[in-house]
């Protein structure tokens, strides 16, 4: 399969075209009635949803250190470290965040603080020793059912937002859920333009993309009467996509064996 009229666009104008810049009418033309050039553009927006997922927050402490960083049960020179990547990494910072708001909230937790200060260093570990023992507990605990997960919506890296001027774009968006993480990208068809597609990756610590491949995958459009819902799988490198989906608010689903991860309120809208 060749290209219906080589040499009508350029590739720089398909990726601009593909990130919502402004290009010429001719390029959303060319690629609604071009299937080689329609195939190339979408295979282009699968790579960077992989290279982003690869490369995104890569110098990041791993979660286990930044909960270690909370409980004060790093060494001085890795408190350091962490407190100096915190000041310049916004995702961590919300991780953080998130993790001292929980061990705010949490009733099991609480009687922890209300603990009178002790003197020696070794006495003074043991308290935060257990503080994490517990949270853990309560994540094994919450494991031991069906559940559903859900997902956290990561802020976006300010070098990653504005690499195409100083407009925020509104995808890609990337969630954590646990041990899995989601990039979502929302665009037209571009063989349709009326319509919308999904464009989904996800990873999982410690799992190959190939054991992935099946798992389910849903998009659920709640309405007053009904519920709408459109039904794909993880490919073999853990990629889905859901094809012609009118615009919406929807709830995405990823049903793993140990329990549903949850992505709620998704908007589905063009750019």
């Amino acid at each position: 399969m060749e290209c219906s009229n080589p040499g009508a666009i350029r590739d720089e104008e398909v990726f601009a075209y593909l990130e919502g810049e402004s290009v010429r009418p001719a390029v959303g033309q060319h690629l609604a009635t071009c299937q080689h050039c329609a195939s190339q553009a979408t295979t282009y927006r699968r790579l960077e949803l992989k290279l982003i997922n690869k490369l995104y927050r890569w110098d990041c402490p791993p979660n286990q250190m930044l909960g270690d960083y909370q409980f004060g049960l790093l060494s001085p020179q890795q408190a350091v470290e962490v407190a100096g990547h915190l000041s310049m990494c916004v995702l961590c910072k919300a991780e953080v965040a998130t993790l001292t708001e929980f061990l705010a909230n949490d009733p099991l937790l609480v009687p922890q603080q209300s603990v009178a200060p002790v003197r020696s260093t070794v006495n003074a570990v043991r308290p935060m020793q257990d503080a994490k023992r517990a949270l853990e507990n309560i994540r094994t605990t919450s494991l031991a059912g069906a559940r559903r997960i859900i997902a956290t919506l990561l802020p976006q890296e300010p070098r990653i937002a504005a690499q195409r001027g100083s407009k925020v774009a509104a995808w890609p968006r990337r969630y954590t859920a646990e041990d899995a993480n989601v990039s979502l990208q929302v665009e037209r068809e571009v063989s349709q333009p009326n319509a919308l597609q999904v464009i989904g990756f996800v990873a999982r610590k410690g799992t190959t993309l190939e054991a992935l491949n099946g798992t389910l995958v849903k998009l659920l459009a709640q309405t007053q009467n009904a519920t709408t819902e459109y039904a794909e799988s993880i490919d073999d490198l853990g990629n889905f996509v859901f094809p012609a989906v009118p615009e919406g608010m929807y709830a995405l689903e990823i049903h793993f064996s140990e329990g549903i991860v949850v992505i709620e309120q998704l908007a589905i809208v063009a750019q």
